[in-house]
């Protein structure tokens, strides 16, 4: 198998991994809204309201988490400005235990439909350098480029990301499997934009900011 094609493939086994849980929690509950012999909307009392209230947030959720892995997976479709990426992190699969602070992005940016992706990644990835929570901080511009800081206790960046840069091949990043899927694709997409990616200098006890630049040379 190609390294595209194990890619594609973990991303896909991701991706259902994600979603399968809330499409569960959906199917639950509707089957006891529903109770045996009954139709949607007919279960009985106070639980039935319970019920079909937590399946209406588990769409939302479900739909809003779509928008965001649309947005990050689905190759470019449309630029977004702070707001607007804030608004899809919030359905990330670690919030609300690590939350994602915008507000150092140069003001008035709206990153380009190509950045978009890549920028969510790095937040999604760097979220996964927060296992006990936290916040992820994204700043910078299109220009000059992008920074992708975790802050929290015990943040640590995933090993795939730090093997990939120290000269790592592709196809050991992607030996992680889906859990681990992140980091070789921020660096497929960083490669694809002619973009580089490399750490910073760490504050005492935290983890190093994520660097993303265009290509010099």
């Amino acid at each position: 198998m190609s390294l595209d094609a194990r890619l594609a493939s973990s991303l896909c086994a991701r991706l259902c991994h994600d979603l399968g849980g809330a499409v569960g929690t959906l199917a639950g509950t509707l089957d006891l809204v529903e109770g045996p012999g009954e139709r949607p909307g007919e279960g009985s009392g106070e639980v039935g309201s319970e019920m079909l209230a937590l399946s209406r947030e588990t769409a939302t959720a479900l739909r809003q988490r779509l928008r965001l892995y649309a947005a990050a997976w689905g190759g470019p479709g449309e630029e977004f400005d702070a707001i607007g990426l804030a608004r899809l992190l919030e359905a990330a699969p670690a919030a609300p235990r690590v939350g994602f602070a915008l507000g150092r992005l140069a003001p008035g940016t709206r990153l380009p439909a190509a950045l978009v992706p890549l920028a969510l990644n790095a937040a999604l990835l760097a979220a996964e350098a927060l296992p006990r929570g936290g916040v992820v901080h994204l700043s910078g511009d299109p220009g000059e480029g992008l920074v992708a800081w975790p802050e929290g206790k015990g943040a640590a960046w995933p090993p795939p990301l730090l093997a990939l840069l120290a000269g790592a091949p592709m196809a050991e990043a992607l030996a992680g499997g889906p859990r681990r899927i992140l980091a070789p694709l921020l660096s497929a997409l960083a490669a694809e934009l002619h973009w580089e990616m490399s750490l910073g200098f760490a504050a005492e006890a935290g983890a190093a900011p994520l660097l993303l630049a265009p290509a010099r040379g």
